[in-house]
């Protein structure tokens, strides 16, 4: 596909990051600009999905319709992402207007109260807006797939968009527009930004971690001890999505084959976003301006990339298939725009969870406490969980035994509503419902019974919208249900959690009373 589209996806990321800053000066819409950054990212995920989805080998019959309507949908996600950068440059000059006025005075909610008036004006509320975007963004998909979309409410939402479009851009300006050729699977490019987003605020470094010495980046000299790595069960390819985001790092990228962890960020979760949000993302590690080479020269892969904060900053994964380590890239600009990169292998680290953030610690030579490497902010649950998942299987994977002491911890931000065993042919499961504190959002996790990888999710899948809704599970026999409709995300090779012969998966408890009582704990949760 056209790699214009990704361009779109960062303008969205790049906008969301910018909508921080709002959302740091005016709390009294939190709620409302949340919700915002949540859907912004969303909508990246899905141009990302699409972005690789439209193969004209894989879904040719379907390429021309989609990009007919990418042809309506893309013109007018550039309208508003410009309409917001431009709200972004009206702080800028109150800022220099009012010097020494910040934080608190009224102008943010001004210039806030003005953008989502001029929105209304046009028929379409900002919020409303960005979540017609991102429905018609996975209908397209679904048509891709050759799912039903619900043509209804396809149908529905592009009258809506045809009706914005005519009202952003001048009549003369519609009727001329150039349409997208489906025979070149060209996609029109985002206009340059006339105003950036407005600049992030920066925090100090954590008062509970000290400085720290810095050992080489590539030193595995850690004392382990590592016994024969144990087996997990593998898994299958879930979605045609990865998750190559595209960013000014992207000519550093390292190519390979496809890792389970290149599946995992496929957009196709729903998106709860955080009411509290931690300190920023930075990195306290020592840079190494030659870290990506060295990575390429030692045999690692890239399989995950993501942009964090004001997409300053890119995370990356590696992997090394003759051996599965593992290694964690930071990417990060400093104040004048030089690139900074640092890296670790993911056995020296241990993660944990603050609120909405993903501390990753590492031990202190001289003292043997732990020291924070790098604090990773998120907006939205279901990143999080991803991450941190993707993150902790990797780690155990890895030929190198984790060191006593930094086993990673998720728990203290969620409350386990229902714990249980499933079964899965020969195989027992530790099945639980986790729900987040702090979101709302509500989880399924799936580990192994026993064994040295009992603590590591083999997969997830979120599902707070069928909180409630009676008809989504329905009870097969005293031990089993079916569940309608479900996205679990798998952390290991060549496995499928288990399914029916009408494709609808199937969790089997090994009693009777587990599968009541999970059936009556999930109606009963509540995500507020």
């Amino acid at each position: 596909m056209d790699w214009r589209l990704l361009d779109y996806a960062k303008d969205a990321e790049d906008v969301a990051a910018g909508l921080q800053v709002f959302l740091d000066e005016i709390p009294q819409y939190a709620k409302d600009i949340t919700g915002d950054i949540a859907e912004l990212f969303a909508i990246s995920s899905g141009l990302h999905v699409l972005d690789e989805a439209l193969d004209p080998s894989r879904y040719g019959r379907c390429s021309g319709r989609i990009m007919a309507d990418l042809d309506l949908t893309l013109p007018s996600l550039s309208h508003t992402l410009d309409d917001i950068r431009s709200m972004f440059g009206k702080s800028k000059r109150n800022i220099r207007q009012h010097p020494g006025a910040f934080p608190g005075t009224p102008q943010y909610s001004i210039i806030w109260d003005d953008l989502c008036m001029d929105f209304k004006d046009q028929g379409v509320g900002l919020s409303y807006r960005l979540e017609l975007y991102r429905t018609y963004l996975q209908g397209l998909f679904d048509v891709l797939k050759g799912a039903d979309p619900g043509d209804t409410d396809m149908d529905y939402i592009k009258g809506r968009l045809t009706r914005l479009l005519r009202k952003q851009e001048p009549p003369d300006t519609y009727f001329d527009r150039p349409s997208i050729d489906p025979q070149e699977s060209q996609t029109p490019r985002p206009r340059t930004p006339s105003t950036s987003r407005p600049p992030m605020g920066r925090f100090s470094t954590y008062p509970q971690f000290p400085a720290h010495p810095h050992s080489p980046v590539y030193d595995d000299r850690v004392p382990y001890v590592p016994p024969p790595a144990p087996e997990l069960p593998h898994s299958p390819t879930y979605s045609t999505t990865s998750s190559q985001t595209y960013s000014t790092y992207s000519n550093d990228s390292v190519s390979g084959p496809t890792h389970w962890a290149s599946k995992i960020f496929d957009g196709r979760h729903s998106c709860t976003p955080f009411q509290i949000l931690g300190q920023s993302t930075k990195c306290l590690g020592r840079d190494e301006p030659i870290a990506v080479e060295m990575l390429e020269q030692d045999g690692f892969i890239k399989v995950l990339e993501l942009a964090f904060e004001a997409t300053d900053v890119w995370v990356r994964l590696y992997r090394r298939p003759s051996d599965q380590r593992a290694r964690i890239l930071f990417l990060a600009l400093d104040n004048s725009g030089r690139k900074l990169r640092y890296c670790i292998p993911l056995t020296a680290l241990k993660v944990l969870r603050l609120e909405s953030c993903l501390q990753l610690c590492r031990v202190n030579r001289a003292d043997g406490k732990l020291d924070l490497w790098a604090n990773l902010r998120f907006t939205l649950y279901e990143r999080m969980v991803l991450f941190y998942c993707t993150v902790v299987a990797m780690k155990r994977q890895d030929s190198v035994s984790t060191p006593q002491g930094l086993e990673d911890f998720f728990q203290p931000g969620e409350k386990e509503e229902f714990g249980g065993e499933i079964r899965d042919d020969d195989y027992l499961h530790a099945f639980r419902i986790f729900r987040d504190r702090d979101s709302g959002g509500v989880r399924f996790e799936a580990t192994a019974r026993r064994g040295a990888m009992k603590t590591i999710p083999i997969w997830t899948a979120f599902v707070t919208q069928y909180v409630g809704s009676r008809g989504w599970i329905r009870r097969i026999n005293s031990t089993t249900v079916q569940l309608q409709k479900l996205h679990p995300y798998v952390f290991c090779d060549n496995y499928t959690p288990p399914k029916a012969a009408n494709g609808k998966f199937e969790l089997t408890f090994t009693s009777a009373g587990d599968s009541r009582a999970f059936t009556e704990t999930f109606h009963q949760i509540r995500t507020r």
